[in-house]
């Protein structure tokens, strides 16, 4: 049992599109989303990878997650590293209810962070020492990225991404560099 809709375990991503709020709440193998960024301690709206705010069963079908690490949104589609099931979840329209499962699943090793302006994707592969970038959003399981970044080898466990849009910055938890 998760503790309810307010119980946290080991909470990580962030992220809004300036109205909505999402959370992931690896812990507890969900992800949290508010329509409005609250101002109180207020439940959420919806839980995806749960039926319902007080399970947190772990799973690997497209409505379950185990241990999501990261969210991402441009406030119409959202995507999850679900990193114990090696992959991203991608959603192609803000989900609307409890447990809905997503459109599209990409395999990638470890995935830690995700980032994304709606037309360009990146993640890291924690395990696989690089970020996948695409530079066109993907429509399907599995597309490949259009090239890796591997940091000319030196990437140790890439984790969090954030861009400007312009520039590019990943956080690299044991960089190979002395």
């Amino acid at each position: 049992r998760s503790g309810g809709a307010l119980q946290f375990r080991y909470n990580s991503g962030i992220a809004s599109d300036g109205v909505r709020l999402v959370l992931a709440d690896r812990g507890n193998n969900r992800v949290l989303i508010w329509h409005e960024a609250p101002s109180s301690n207020r439940p959420p709206d919806l839980v995806l990878g749960q039926k319902d705010f007080d399970t947190n069963e772990e799973g690997a079908s497209r409505d379950k997650l185990n241990w999501p690490l990261s969210v991402a949104t441009d406030g119409r589609r959202l995507v999850v590293a679900d990193a114990n099931n090696d992959r991203l979840l991608i959603w192609n329209e803000f989900p609307t209810a409890n447990g809905q499962p997503a459109d599209i699943e990409i395999a990638i090793q470890w995935p830690w962070g995700v980032w994304t302006d709606g037309e360009r994707l990146v993640a890291t592969s924690t395990s696989g020492g690089h970020a996948r970038v695409w530079t066109r959003f993907p429509t399907r399981d599995n597309e490949p990225p259009t090239f890796q970044l591997r940091a000319r080898g030196d990437f140790g466990t890439p984790r969090s991404i954030t861009s400007d849009g312009t520039y590019l910055i990943i956080g690299d938890h044991n960089a190979k560099v002395s």
